[in-house]
């Protein structure tokens, strides 16, 4: 869920119990001594994905932030629908919904300049982002489909106009968080079935898979979706009655309590949807994840190895509210008084996973430790990105199939640097904590890090002369 600021509240009372959960297990782990994480150079394959560097949000305009800060940091992704506009969207007027999609325009083009993929939110379009007053009208009020029709209608026609319709690239979110209270759908479930199914047909319809420009839609962008949730079950029911109305991506989010962890989450949701007879279409998407908590590098790292893990793409959440939700690159950045930026020790994480050349190769998580693995035999190096979600100690990466990498190699160099949290203040550059050799042995090379803030995140680079 996006935090908005008007949800904090909410927000808190929600997670209360979570989080006692999520303290507790973050005791036990800091009292660990040692962690280990492990990449096997000798499994290393294909190009780089970067599939946790999307974002909810974060950009507005041309140049807020300057596009060479999307490009510096790997952004890949972006969903977005005008929200916390000036105008407040298609349930208050369509001029207010023509200003947002405008917004809409600026924000897909900043991501097809980088080749990159664009979720539309069409319940922001429609005005449903929090700040919609009591009255606020929502799709089928009174029986009453009309506006509904009109504003998909709509939203197809412009598509085409400016010429968005990119085939996979450009994707159509029904609802989001249609399950979160009366946070951004404020009627029945039984409406917001029927609203899902309407828009589904007549999007599909317009860019199924069948077409020149396939749209794939993205739903149901839950934000509890597992096995004890009432809402998520009969929404899963409802799609296997209907199953032309199946979303082409399934999507939901990641910020409850706990890790927020992809790798367990969509074992999860994999389970689910065998279990009530459905296909997993194109896969998955969490277009929303880790809680403001979560958002410094050491999380920002391990999120990324998990990510890597699962093989589809997650979208950073964003827990600012009015100007700044679509500005500042989700809280990656820092807005100065004089309008410039300044980068967080979590832009340098994003700014390393995606810029790291080479083949990803296949790593073994610790108890709070994983690392994105990558390697460039070509150039006898290889990376690894080590992430942590509340460990201190000592922590060991093991590198293992070094023969890969540098067949007969007694030494390699080993360069270690932290990129530090800094309480959330900008940060200059990582830093150098060491650079030494280390032995190989049994085709294996070991690097120890005296991990003694959780929040950082370290970069460990292997050389072979």
């Amino acid at each position: 869920m996006k935090c908005l600021l008007s949800l904090v509240a909410l927000a808190t009372a929600l997670s209360s119990v979570q989080a006692s959960h999520a303290a507790a297990a973050h005791a036990f782990l800091e009292k660990r001594a040692t962690d280990t994480v492990t990449v096997h150079l000798d499994q290393c394959r294909g190009r780089p994905q970067h599939y946790g560097s999307g974002m909810l949000y974060g950009a507005q305009g041309t140049n807020s932030p300057p596009q060479s800060y999307l490009e510096k940091l790997g952004i890949n992704y972006i969903s977005a629908g005008g929200a916390q506009s000036p105008t407040s969207g298609w349930g208050s007027s369509k001029a207010h919904y023509d200003a947002r999609f405008l917004t809409v325009v600026d924000d897909w083009k900043r991501m097809q300049a980088l080749n990159g993929s664009f979720v539309i939110k069409t319940s922001d379009l429609w005005g449903a982002d929090a700040t919609q007053g009591p009255n606020f009208p929502f799709p089928g009020d009174g029986g009453n489909w009309a506006s509904y029709d009109a504003f998909v209608q709509q939203i197809i026609s412009d598509i085409k106009q400016h010429r968005m319709d990119v085939s996979l690239m450009t994707q159509i979110e029904l609802w989001n968080e249609p399950d979160l209270g009366k946070v951004f759908w404020g009627r029945s479930q039984d409406q917001y079935l029927e609203m899902y199914a309407r828009g589904s047909r007549a999007f599909r319809k317009a860019f199924g898979p069948k077409s020149d420009h396939h749209l794939p839609l993205v739903g149901p962008s839950s934000a509890s979706p597992n096995p004890n949730n009432d809402w998520f079950k009969k929404w899963l029911s409802f799609v296997r009655a209907n199953k032309d109305v199946q979303p082409d991506i399934y999507n939901w989010h990641l910020e409850g309590g706990g890790t927020n962890d992809p790798v367990s989450s969509s074992q999860t949701m994999r389970d689910l949807i065998r279990q009530y007879g459905l296909d997993l279409g194109l896969g998955f998407q969490t277009n929303e994840y880790g809680t403001r908590e979560q958002q410094r590098p050491g999380y920002a790292a391990w999120h990324h190895a998990r990510y890597e893990k699962v093989k589809f793409h997650g979208m950073r959440g964003n827990w600012a509210g009015g100007p700044a939700l679509r500005d500042n690159l989700a809280g990656l950045l820092i807005k100065n008084p004089d309008g410039s930026y300044a980068e967080t020790g979590e832009a340098h994480v994003w700014a390393i996973y995606g810029g790291l050349q080479g083949s990803p190769c296949v790593t073994e998580e610790g108890h709070a430790l994983d690392s994105y693995g990558i390697a460039s035999p070509a150039k006898r190096t290889a990376s690894a990105l080590v992430g942590n979600t509340g460990f201190t100690g000592t922590a060991n990466v093991v590198l293992k199939g070094i023969s890969a990498l540098a067949k007969g190699a007694t030494h390699l160099q080993a360069e270690v640097q932290v990129i530090p949290y800094n309480h959330g203040a900008p940060v200059a550059a990582p830093v150098r904590v060491a650079n030494q050799p280390v032995s190989v042995e049994q085709d294996t090379a070991s690097v120890q890090i005296n991990w003694t803030n959780a929040d950082d995140a370290y970069l460990v680079t292997i050389t072979a002369a």
